[in-house]
């Protein structure tokens, strides 16, 4: 018999378009997991008996942006503790793009906080606040979404065990491949579906992404995040089908420090409050929690990015697709191209401050929290940071300073703002500062391997008929 191999379709490698909804499973469906436990619709939400209770309010609620201001939270922390300035970034090896100023984190942090219980259901649980009316039509969709998986992992577990300890002449029976995830995705992708991306990427999107092509690559991040999310539990469901992944909002309002926040002498409430989300929470059978972050490398850099000679050049430049947008772009040179580099198993340090703050919010029993970092095209890492109470000890004296110092002084921060200057000095870091960038970079890089995740571990949506899908809409 001859040997009939099929041939491989070659997906397009640069284009102007980039699909950042490729594959993935939005979060609307996520939630439709059965063992995915979702937060209410925000709408529902009538009384907070607590302040821990914000928690409650779904990222992408009007809530939940309300509770950033004048709070210091994982996205503004890196900067607050200088450790994008440029000095501070060079010693970590932030990359230059990533590097900004504590500028944007001075003007948060002087906004007004919701701080009391009371003025929280005032300004949250208000009827008139926008919270809009509960989507009636996800729980009639919901069984169309999942189909819960029969493959019982813990039992195959246990027979391979067995299997490996056992000798035995009997030949082995070839069984059926055991489907891999928790649960099977039932919709998939149609043509109309590419053809209304491409026609609204074209119309909304292409002129921004050209003139700044990091917009499309924060864009993709967002867009894949409840894919990511999914990557965790369908691994973690594996070692044990008893885990349940919930979502979670901001968390860390009820924390002693923030309910006792200082006060300045004229009485107004001015102490650091802080607050943290993570993408979701693993909770084990045994009751043990870990937060879960999520980040997802996106495939698409501008075109010439890397190529650092005239040879690289010209091989971009000559590129051709056989598709274009239109005959508008047909000869236009390629805005984008692939790009998908292996991921070390480490935490790039700038994240590091937004780990340990998720871990801090969610309390003294939260000991650990999972990173997925994800690729579009070579699979996925599974990393385990362990809390470091030291560390978060100065990461909060530094997040005290950058309050005292600039924010209650009225005053911006000055570039390399501790780091340059002398212990001495009214903002002055000194050795302390620098041993505190130091343990950070150290902390990154000793971060526990959990596993990696194959390019065909990783759940995505399919398209009608198992064909291939470019990332790329034109």
């Amino acid at each position: 018999k001859k040997n009939i191999r099929r041939k491989k379709s070659k997906m397009p490698k640069t284009g102007n378009l980039p699909d950042i909804y490729w594959r993935a499973i939005p979060m609307e469906h996520l939630r439709a997991h059965p063992s995915f436990c979702p937060l209410p619709h925000p709408s529902t939400i009538k009384h907070l008996t607590s302040l821990e209770d914000v928690r409650l309010f779904r990222q992408d609620s009007w809530q939940w942006d309300a509770l950033h201001d004048g709070r210091c939270t994982t996205s503004q922390a890196c900067a607050a503790l200088g450790l994008l300035e440029q000095k501070a970034g060079h010693e970590l090896g932030i990359p230059r793009s990533l590097r900004r100023g504590g500028t944007g984190a001075y003007h948060r942090l002087k906004g007004v906080a919701l701080r009391t219980l009371e003025e929280m259901n005032e300004v949250l649980c208000d009827s008139q606040g926008g919270g809009g009316e509960i989507m009636k039509d996800q729980k009639q969709e919901e069984p169309f979404v999942w189909k819960r998986s029969r493959t019982n992992w813990n039992k195959i577990r246990h027979s391979n065990s067995n299997n490996k300890n056992t000798a035995t002449t009997t030949p082995p029976v070839r069984q059926q491949k055991p489907f891999p995830f928790a649960a099977k995705y039932l919709p998939v992708i149609l043509n109309k579906d590419l053809q209304h991306r491409k026609k609204d990427a074209q119309n909304h999107y292409f002129s921004s992404w050209s003139s700044a092509p990091m917009i499309a690559r924060m864009q993709w991040g967002n867009a894949q995040e409840a894919t990511a999310v999914l990557t965790a539990l369908n691994y973690f469901w594996k070692v044990d089908s008893g885990i349940v992944v919930k979502e979670v909002g901001m968390c860390g309002a009820g924390l002693e420090m923030n309910i006792t926040a200082g006060e300045k002498h004229d009485g107004s409430r001015e102490g650091l409050i802080i607050g943290a989300s993570p993408d979701a929470i693993i909770q084990y059978p045994n009751g043990t929690l870990e937060a879960l972050e999520v980040k997802n490398h996106c495939p698409f850099v501008p075109r010439d990015w890397g190529s650092r000679n005239k040879k690289n050049r010209k091989r971009h430049d000559n590129y051709q697709d056989k598709e274009s947008v239109d005959d508008d772009t047909r000869d236009n040179k390629k805005v984008f191209r692939i790009r998908e580099l292996p991921i070390r198993p480490t935490v790039p340090p700038m994240y590091v401050p937004q780990l340990m703050m998720e871990m801090l919010c969610l309390g003294p029993s939260c000991r650990s929290v999972i990173m997925v970092r994800q690729t579009a095209t070579i699979g996925a890492v599974i990393l385990r940071l362990h809390r470091d109470d030291e560390w978060m000890e100065e990461m909060l004296y530094w997040l005290r300073r950058f309050m005292t110092n600039f924010v209650h002084e009225g005053t911006p921060p000055p570039a390399n703002f501790f780091w340059d200057n002398d212990d001495d000095s009214i903002h002055g870091g000194g050795e302390r500062y620098r041993r505190f960038v130091t343990r950070t970079k150290e902390i990154g890089e000793a971060v526990e391997l959990v596993d990696y995740v194959s390019h065909s571990g990783v759940q995505r949506v399919m398209s009608e008929g198992k064909r291939p899908v470019s990332l790329f809409l034109d």
